[in-house]
């Protein structure tokens, strides 16, 4: 099974539940919490803007944000797939709370990497064409780099990102040098 595969069967799980939240009401899919001028709202060292799952417009929660969870967890043993020197470790994790450390680069570097990738699949002008799901394939939350024995870790809410978002992350941290990427 190649590591596109693994990440296909961790992502339609959550993917599935998503996009049945969104379209059981009538709502704002994915919406980027904004400012009150329209600016993306930010916070944090990396500075990076957030999306909610689903936000209702009509009923008794209207207005309130829907938090949409992985109700499963594809299990597996955990394989490790080699690029050049480096390697990724991939472990048992779910699409929206994707636990992701980095060995082998300064936190300037994997801050770098994080932020211009985040930014990139965040979709900060909301131009991306809905998906046949009714999703928009972006990326929602990243935590703050916290520090690790080895390295960095960081977690993110991949939302309705495609697998093409997270192999391009293993990309990028790749080639800037990082000894071992481990998801999960």
């Amino acid at each position: 099974m190649t590591i596109s595969e693994f990440l296909t069967a961790v992502r339609t799980p959550y993917i599935d539940t998503l996009a049945r939240v969104a379209t059981q009401l009538e709502s704002h899919v994915e919406p980027a919490y904004r400012q009150s001028d329209g600016s993306l709202a930010v916070e944090g060292a990396l500075g990076l803007p957030c999306r909610a799952d689903v936000i209702p417009m009509e009923g008794i929660t209207a207005g309130q944000t829907i938090q949409v969870d992985s109700e499963t967890r594809l299990e597996f043993e955990a394989v490790t797939f080699a690029s050049g020197a480096a390697e990724v470790l991939l472990s048992p994790f779910v699409w929206d709370w994707t636990p992701l450390e980095v060995l082998g680069l300064s936190q300037e570097a994997v801050s770098n990497v994080c932020q211009a990738w985040f930014l990139k699949w965040f979709d900060a002008d909301d131009e991306n064409v809905a998906t046949e799901e009714g999703l928009f394939g972006v990326v929602h939350f990243m935590s703050e780099l916290e520090p690790t024995e080895g390295g960095w870790k960081v977690t993110v809410d991949l939302g309705s990102s495609p697998v093409s978002a997270l192999e391009d992350f293993l990309f990028r941290i790749l080639d800037a040098g990082a000894s071992q990427v481990r998801i999960g």
